[in-house]
């Protein structure tokens, strides 16, 4: 019986590069993607692929806590739908690189709330389906940027002096305390975060401008494709090999150290709890 995946971010860059992947090795996909266009396109061009395994899309956002709700629930009615409310797979790829300070509805910074918010209240939503599978797994992209991120409780959100590389660099260490933290908490379900490199895709040109938009544009030149990191990630997903890595952090299919300041237990939880709050939900 074919694998259950559900993939975020799925219409461009990494996202779609992994549901290719993930088609070709005949694991039945359920896709998120914000803009009925590019979901079309990406049907079209993935209809070959679609006759040993299934690519079902819901249209969805996860730019605030009631949006990420609906989108979970829509994943969650096509996965009752059709296949008993089971999931092995959950890839956590969304994410944005945004310029200028911006609060979504919920009055939460935006880069904090899609890297970071968004993947913790969806995961919740999705975890009692993935408990149903034995062996199932959670991936979440990280970034080697978050070496270099400061912590700061009194600025959590970077609301204060709002840098756009700050913002971002912090919202990729709250990834990875996120995987430690529920890694340490949750052993039955299996969770890693992935490095993808230097990736040319267009996240850093979607929502900057100015300085910032040119500066990614010259340096994602100098990056791999996106299938590079995807086909990695796809065999973390599927591979025996990797059940025992929960909680690690990963580059090219090797567990590598996270950052030092990633392997703060205390602020891992502080965080976890902190996101409990903000989205008023219990995470169990």
């Amino acid at each position: 019986m074919n694998k259950i995946a559900i993939v975020t971010g799925a219409t461009s860059g990494i996202g779609k590069a992994v549901v290719e992947l993930l088609l070709k090795a005949n694991v039945n996909v359920v896709a998120l993607g914000r803009n009925q266009y590019r979901i079309d396109q990406v049907n079209k061009e993935f209809e070959p692929l679609t006759k040993n395994a299934n690519l079902d899309f819901v249209l969805g956002d996860l730019s605030d806590n009631t949006q990420t709700k609906l989108a979970a629930l829509s994943l969650i009615e096509k996965v009752n739908q059709k296949y008993d409310g089971k999931v092995d797979i959950l890839m956590n790829i969304a994410g944005i690189v945004s310029t200028g300070y911006h609060e979504n509805n919920d009055g939460n910074e935006m880069t904090f709330a899609v890297n970071h918010l968004a993947v913790f209240n969806l995961t919740s939503y999705i975890y009692p389906l993935l408990k149903k599978v034995e062996n199932s797994r959670i991936l979440v992209v990280s970034s080697y940027s978050h070496y270099w991120a400061s912590m700061n409780w009194r600025n959590i959100q970077s609301r204060k002096m709002y840098n756009v590389l700050k913002g971002y660099k912090r919202s990729k260490l709250y990834n990875v305390f996120f995987v430690k933290e529920f890694a340490r908490k949750h052993q039955d379900v299996k969770i890693y975060a992935i490095d993808p490199g230097l990736v040319n895709t267009e996240i850093g040109a979607k929502k900057t401008s100015g300085l910032v938009n040119w500066f990614w544009n010259k340096r994602r030149s100098k990056g791999t494709d996106a299938y590079y990191p995807a086909k990695y990630m796809v065999d973390i997903a599927l591979k025996d090999e990797y059940l025992d890595k929960s909680g690690h952090y990963i580059k090219e299919g090797k567990s590598i150290a996270p950052s030092k300041k990633s392997q703060n237990l205390l602020n891992a939880k502080k965080l976890w709890e902190y996101s409990e709050d903000l989205l008023n939900i219990k995470f169990k």
